[in-house]
């Protein structure tokens, strides 16, 4: 049989575009077909869409970072390759830098080297996980609503999601019982883990010690993995009460036999994104995750990443950055999101929930107050979009139907001009 050119075609692995930047193309073709009259009526483009904590400066990461990543390169000595994994130190403190900001009751020594893989940012360190934990055909429980990544990697292996519900009612909570009908349903035993993201993107919701504990348990009792995504771990925040301490409890920090996979990194914690730093940790006190390590080291060698001399520099920032520096970006997120909260509860049509924790600002519509065009996530932004040229994203990009999304990161003066567009939005569709 002849070969054509015809014969060049993708894999389905390739057929699984990014949700999120979807939305984002389908936004900004939206903003450039309307670019002449948002410049006539003065309008720059403000994004609340995309969470990043370095779009504007006004998060910068630990100035000790600047001048240890120059350090590393000027040395000479972080310019080769290191181990697929990460370099032995830089691994033994992420080890120490998590238990003491957010596992300190695992006894001394528990997480050390052994126990952390380095990624390319969290997100290829989920990757790493969902490809070592589950074989195609087989099962992942993911929340729902959830951050879009999620599904887009199971599709990548051919790994079936299943949606568990978190309770907008009860902030955001996991509906335990609904897992409990889940599981109890999984005859085959496909269900290989369960996902839990806290601090949530996109709802904004930091568990409580006693939920997390709650969540640990059943695991355990159900011999159910866990893996979760703690990105946003320490970024919590009381908007009754910016000055209070609110703490942030991590499945490394309960006591328990249950096998759990952490994936976190700096992204968002130390403001660089850009600089895809992610890291996989394994709390795993009956061994019986040993396999699956294995796996994710086996996948880790995929790529050399990240970059030694930016391992070199975490090695140290990782150690010494305080709670001074720490504390600067959860008083920014909290007072976005007091303003948010107070203000966007007198626009007609939005009922925003109270977040306290991560970095975005959940928000449902109350469709009965606004115009029938206006009865879904996707029409709102769009229409937002158009209109007022502000992006926000829809809360079907995170399975949230009738909501949006909003960042908390950006500066506030552009925090509060976004919102006198969106007020004049829904006050223009306002049902009458």
């Amino acid at each position: 049989m002849t070969r054509t050119w015809d014969d060049v075609k993708p894999s389905k692995r390739s057929q699984f575009p990014h949700p999120l930047l979807a939305f984002a193309v389908n936004l900004g073709q939206i903003s450039e077909a309307n670019k002449e009259k948002h410049t006539a009526l003065g309008k720059p483009l403000i994004t609340l869409a995309v969470g990043d904590p370095a779009l504007d400066g006004n998060i910068p990461p630990p100035k000790e970072l600047a001048e240890k990543l120059d350090a590393a390169v000027h040395s000479g000595r972080a310019n080769g390759y290191s181990m697929s994994h990460g370099s032995l130190s830089v691994r033994q403190s992420i080890a120490e830098y998590w238990t003491r900001w957010f596992a300190p009751s695992l006894p001394a020594e528990t997480l050390s080297a052994k126990d952390v893989v380095i990624s390319c940012g969290c997100s290829d360190g989920l990757s790493m996980v969902f490809g070592a934990i589950a074989a195609a055909g087989d099962r992942i429980l993911l929340p729902e609503p959830f951050f879009s990544q999620y599904e887009m990697t199971a599709n990548y292996y051919g790994i079936e999601p299943v949606y568990y519900p978190c309770l907008v009612e009860k902030n955001w909570e996991v509906d335990l019982e609904a897992v409990c009908r889940i599981m109890e349903s999984d005859h085959e035993h496909r269900i290989r883990a369960m996902l839990i993201n806290n601090p949530s993107n996109p709802c904004g919701s930091n568990f409580s010690r006693a939920h997390t504990e709650d969540i640990v348990r059943l695991c355990e009792q159900l011999r159910l993995p866990i893996i979760a995504d703690e990105i946003y771990a320490g970024m919590t925040y009381d908007i009754d009460n910016p000055s209070a301490d609110v703490p942030f409890t991590s499945v490394a920090d309960i006591t328990s036999s249950a096998t759990r996979f952490v994936v976190a990194g700096a992204s968002k914690r130390f403001g660089v994104p850009g600089e895809r730093m992610g890291w996989i940790l394994r709390i795993d006190p009956t061994d019986a995750g040993s396999e699956v390590m294995k796996g994710i080291l086996n996948l880790s060698a995929r790529l050399f990443t990240p970059m030694t001399p930016l391992q070199a520099a975490m090695e140290d920032v990782l150690r010494t950055t305080s709670d001074v520096y720490f504390s600067h970006a959860k008083e920014l997120l909290c007072e976005n999101a007091v303003y948010l909260h107070h203000a966007l509860s007198k626009v007609p049509g939005l009922s925003p929930m109270k977040p306290s924790g991560g970095m975005f600002m959940s928000v449902m519509l109350k469709t009965k107050e606004l115009e029938d065009a206006m009865d879904s996530g996707l029409a709102f932004a769009n229409g937002l979009a158009e209109e007022e040229n502000v992006h926000i994203f829809p809360g079907e990009a995170f399975h949230m139907p009738g909501a949006i999304r909003l960042t908390l990161s950006r500066p506030l003066p552009v925090v509060k001009a976004a919102v006198d567009r969106i007020r004049a939005f829904c006050e223009r569709h306002a049902r009458k």
